[in-house]
Formats: C-alpha cells, structure tokens, sequence
C-alpha cells in the first residue's frame, strides 16, 4: 500500500459526501457518488484493520 493512501482514500470520502449533501446534485450524480463513496469506505476499511492486527500482533510480543 503506497503511502498516503489512507488519506487520499479518506479525502475521496468526504469529497463524495459534500457532493451528495449539495442540493444541485442529480438523483444519478448521487449514486455514482455513493458507490464511489462504498469504494473508498472499503479502502480505507481495509487499511485500519490491517493496522489493528498489526498493532495486536506487536502486542502480542512486547
């Protein structure tokens, strides 16, 4: 995972969150901005959960 990817993930979220809550934003608009939101939701899903094992397995050997 490059670095940086976690925010720039994080940002595409809420970009698409602000797009879906404006008020001139169409009906198809705000579902291409939903699945894309779901898209970036998952990656940065992905990413803290990688960071919790990771975390749990430090602690595991301390």
């Amino acid at each position: 995972m490059g670095e940086g990817r976690f925010e720039q993930a994080l940002k595409a979220l809420q970009d698409m969150s602000e797009k879906i809550k404006s008020q001139d934003t169409t009906l198809e608009d705000a579902v291409a901005c939903y699945e894309e939101g779901m898209k970036q939701y998952r990656i940065c899903s992905e990413i803290l959960e990688n960071a919790k094992q990771k975390i749990e397995t430090f602690e595991g050997e301390v």
